[in-house]
């Protein structure tokens, strides 16, 4: 029987010595937000690339592709050495009570892997007067310091979900952690993950055909899974960790 002293994390438990092998690698970690863009283009990795699942959360699992999945699994990419964390089904991230991925970037950074991407969109209207670029890029002072990208992402901007917990963990950990922003039009915008998908492959060293459409996972055979396809944040009169925030699943025992 394992000791909890051979463990490390508290809500993705993995083994220390499984950890430590995970320091060479480097994490990809996209959820539903605007845009759908961390969802979209990491789901188009996911189905496209040949990968094995070493981590899980949730209360029901399934066979997919030969690999064991939950609502959130935590997959590995040996040729590329990167380590992608994705919800299977498009919960947003407002849903979920922000001790969750307090909780989550918690443990993953425990991994000290050798950089982290967090994957996500931005409004159009929020881009500099007189940009042409696609993205915002948001980096830690340590990814800054290793890998040179500077912030680019505007003042007075607020972030929430797992972009705000890496980055406020990352920088006080010194990690190197980037958040990689799309700029979109739209609640869904595959174009901006596509866009997203791109430089994902060209910043991680990813060898990924470049695609003209994304590839998706159909996840309606989930309890849940057909309720809604809706992105919407929580009703402002709403308490977060009502268990019908996420239609399907009991959040009661996140944390």
């Amino acid at each position: 029987m394992l000791e909890s002293s051979e463990l490390v994390g508290t809500l993705i438990r993995l083994k220390k010595s499984q950890v430590e092998i995970f320091e060479d690698y480097q994490m990809l970690v996209g959820f539903s937000g605007f845009g759908n863009v961390g969802y979209l283009s990491l789901t188009h990795l996911v189905e496209s690339l040949d990968l094995s699942t070493v981590a899980f959360w949730g209360n029901s699992s399934w066979y997919h592709r030969g690999n064991i999945e939950s609502v959130l699994t935590i997959y590995k990419h040996e040729p590329s050495k990167t380590i992608i964390v994705l919800t299977r089904l498009p919960i947003h991230v407002s849903t979920v009570p922000q001790r969750f991925w307090d909780q989550l970037a918690s443990d993953l950074l425990l991994w000290n892997c050798s950089k982290y991407i967090i994957v996500g969109g931005l409004r159009e209207d929020t881009r500099r007067l007189g940009s042409t670029s696609w993205a915002a890029f948001v980096p830690t002072p340590s990814w800054t310091e290793h890998f040179g990208d500077e912030r680019t992402f505007g003042d007075q901007l607020a972030m929430i979900g797992p972009l705000s917990s890496f980055l406020l963990r990352g920088t006080a950990l010194q990690l190197p952690v980037l958040g990689l922003l799309a700029y979109c039009n739209y609640e869904e915008d595959p174009e901006a993950a596509l866009f997203a998908v791109r430089e994902i492959t060209k910043l991680c060293g990813i060898d990924l055909p470049s695609a003209s459409h994304l590839e998706r996972f159909e996840y309606s055979f989930i309890p849940g899974g057909q309720l809604t396809t809706e992105f919407e944040a929580a009703d402002e009169d709403s308490d977060i960790d009502d268990d019908d925030d996420v239609p399907g699943y009991d959040l009661s025992d996140l944390i």
